[in-house]
């Protein structure tokens, strides 16, 4: 069950969330790019977003093996 007041169920969104967003900007000179942190921005790192992404993935995971061993097993006739 999700409360929006705790946060609770909302972990996972939180997190994504969290990653620093960055915009660029191409220098005078047209010769760089370079990369900010922005609140406006659009893009977030994706070795930032990867690692978030590995955690919910380890989380559904366990849940699924534990679904798994609660699931009585079939008995072939």
């Amino acid at each position: 069950m999700r409360n929006i007041k705790t946060r609770q169920g909302f972990e996972f969104w939180d997190k994504l969330n969290a990653i620093p967003r960055f915009s660029f900007l191409l220098a005078p000179s047209g010769t760089r790019i370079q990369k900010f942190e922005d609140i406006s921005g659009n893009w977030i790192d994706v070795h930032e977003a990867q690692k978030v992404m590995d955690a919910a993935q380890d989380e559904i995971n366990d849940l699924r093996e534990r679904l798994e061993r609660l699931q009585p097993k079939a008995v072939a006739p």
